[in-house]
């Protein structure tokens, strides 16, 4: 994975993250196309369930109670000791990196390296608390008609597409 090459310290890994954030999450600018759908989802009651882990759709000002970034989220951070001592904003470190201050974040529980939250390794904990309140949407709107949009979405992404298939075949409405 492009995301976890083969670099030899923690600190370089950070630099190479710390570029890729910086230059597709904390200089993005929502797209027209971005703008039209928050537009859209304007007053209605909308859930997202998405694989993109740039931070975009909080970006762009959905409310992120109503966001599961289900592959985790790149702006955030995770031990990778392998524990679940939970995530915190990775932010600070990218902008001291991208300034060529960086110093590889540590975990306050155990001091081990922090890693992005992502499904890099074994070590991810997806959001727990997003999963469940994407379930509860879907449970508090399944005798209602429920638009599923599956933007970006194909069959090179089974592990999104497949879940979001069964679940229309499931629920017709």
């Amino acid at each position: 994975d492009a995301l976890d090459k083969d670099l030899d310290s923690w600190d370089e890994k950070w630099q190479f993250w710390s570029q890729l954030i910086n230059e597709y999450s904390v200089e993005y600018e929502p797209s027209k196309a971005m703008k039209q759908l928050k537009e859209l989802l304007n007053g209605k009651n909308y859930f997202i369930a998405t694989s993109t882990f740039g931070h975009f759709f909080e970006k762009a000002g959905f409310d992120q109670e109503k966001i599961f970034n289900v592959f985790g989220d790149w702006t955030m951070m995770q031990c990778s000791s392998g524990l679940n001592h939970g995530t915190r904003s990775d932010l600070s470190t990218v902008k001291r990196y991208v300034n060529g201050q960086g110093e590889v974040p540590r975990c306050e529980d155990c001091n081990s390296p922090m890693e992005l939250h992502m499904p890099l390794n074994a070590h991810f904990f997806p959001d727990e608390d997003a999963n469940t309140r994407f379930r509860w949407f879907l449970t508090r709107n399944q005798t209602k008609k429920v638009v599923v949009l599956e933007l970006g979405v194909d069959p090179t992404s089974p592990q999104l597409l497949d879940p979001m298939v069964k679940l229309v075949e499931q629920f017709k409405d």
